[in-house]
Order: C-alpha cells, then structure tokens, then sequence
C-alpha cells in the first residue's frame, strides 16, 4: 500500500535538497513490484547529481533516506531508493553486459576475468548476477578500496574437466 503523504514528504526533501545545491530538476516516482518505489530526478545538470561511477548519488540517496527518516517519525520503515535521468537502471544494463561478455571470454580462453574496479553495490550486483545466470563460473572481489574488483573464473571441477579433455593421458 502507498502512503501519498510519505510520498510527498520525500519529494519535497528532494526539492528542497536541489534547490539549496543551486541544480534544477523534476521528481517522479515509480513503484514496481522488483524495484520498490523509486524517485527518478530529471535534471540538466544529472552529472553533477551522478558523480563518478554513481558515487555522488549514492551519498545523495543515504541523505534523503536519512532526513526522510527524520522527518517522517514513522513506526514501520518507509524503503525506497533514488535516481537521476535512469542512471541506475541503465548502469545494471551496461554491467550486466559487462560480465556476461568476460564469461564468454573466460570460456573462450580458460583465463580468470577481472572487471573494471567498482563500489560494493555495483558488485554485489555482478555476483548476484553471476550466481543466477552463469552458475558454471565463481566470482569474488579482490584488492582494497577504491580499486576493489571482481575476477571472474571457471569453478574448480569444471576447469579439472576441461584440463583433462585437453590432455587425457594425466
């Protein structure tokens, strides 16, 4: 059930966030069955709100979460996220593609994959990913914070398989 009141209240907190940073724009809303409710802010100036790899966003959304929190003072939590121009929906996209082409490589050439150095929830999204549409391979993250990463590699007893048909007398 939707609470347009709470909705509303977010809203304003978003406007009043974007008029205080001197940026203009426009809020929507959208609730979806997978998503949850999702606050979409259409602006000119959507790189400033995005930041590099959506790190300007993210803050973003952990302060408008924080001050709805405040503001509402309700009993049950009110769970929602944010965007800017779609950007989150079309980074799913474009990581999704991202990992299903390193396991075609890593398939084609039996090599480990390593991705582009990303934040923890682009990828918890890989892994889970990863986990529901290729379970032949395994993920896991390496290195530190900034240039944490995930590598990509075939699961142990199908590597075992494919070194034996390539060489059979072992």
């Amino acid at each position: 059930m939707t609470d347009y009141n709470k909705i509303e209240k977010v809203k304003q907190i978003i406007n009043e966030i974007l008029q205080h940073a001197g940026i203009s724009g426009s809020v929507e809303f959208e609730e979806s069955l997978t998503k949850g409710l999702v606050f979409n802010i259409a602006s000119p100036d959507s790189y400033l709100l995005i930041g590099r790899q959506g790190g300007t966003l993210h803050a973003l959304q952990i302060l408008v979460q924080a001050l709805a929190a405040k503001h509402l003072q309700s009993q049950e939590p009110f769970w929602f996220s944010l965007d800017v121009d779609d950007y989150k929906r079309k980074r799913e996209w474009f990581l999704k593609e991202t990992a299903k082409a390193a396991v075609e490589k890593l398939k084609m050439t039996g090599r480990a994959q390593a991705l582009e150095p990303m934040p923890n929830y682009e990828r918890r999204l890989v892994h889970a990913y990863l986990q529901e549409h290729h379970p032949e391979v395994e993920s896991s993250s390496i290195d530190y914070d900034p240039y944490r990463r995930v590598v990509i590699k075939l699961k142990r007893e199908i590597s075992v398989y494919r070194s034996y048909l390539s060489n059979p007398s072992q």
